[in-house]
C-alpha cells in the first residue's frame, strides 16, 4: 500500500469523530491484516509507538489518521467479499 497515495486519496470533505476508532477496533483491524504493530505503523505512515498508544487507549488517532484507518478497513472488507 502506497501511504502517500493512500493519504492523498482519502483527504476529502466529511467528518469523522475521534472516537470512531478505539484501541480495540484498531487492534482488530491490524490483526485481521496479519500485521505486527511495526508493519501496520509503516503501512499507514505513523510510528510503532503511535499504534501502540492507540491500541492501549493512551491516545486516539487524529482526523487524518482516522480517515486512513477507515480506508484501510473498507479495503479489507472489500477484499474479504471477493
Amino acid at each position: 500500500m502506497d501511504t502517500t497515495t493512500l493519504t492523498r486519496g482519502i483527504i476529502k470533505s466529511g467528518t469523522i469523530g475521534r472516537d470512531d476508532f478505539d484501541g480495540a477496533r484498531i487492534k482488530r483491524l491490524r490483526e485481521d491484516l496479519n500485521m505486527t504493530q511495526e508493519n501496520f505503523a509503516h503501512e499507514i505512515g505513523v510510528t510503532f509507538a503511535t499504534v501502540n498508544r492507540w491500541e492501549n487507549g493512551r491516545t486516539t488517532p487524529n482526523k487524518v489518521a482516522q480517515k486512513v484507518l477507515m480506508l484501510v478497513e473498507r479495503k479489507l472488507r472489500k477484499m474479504k467479499k471477493e
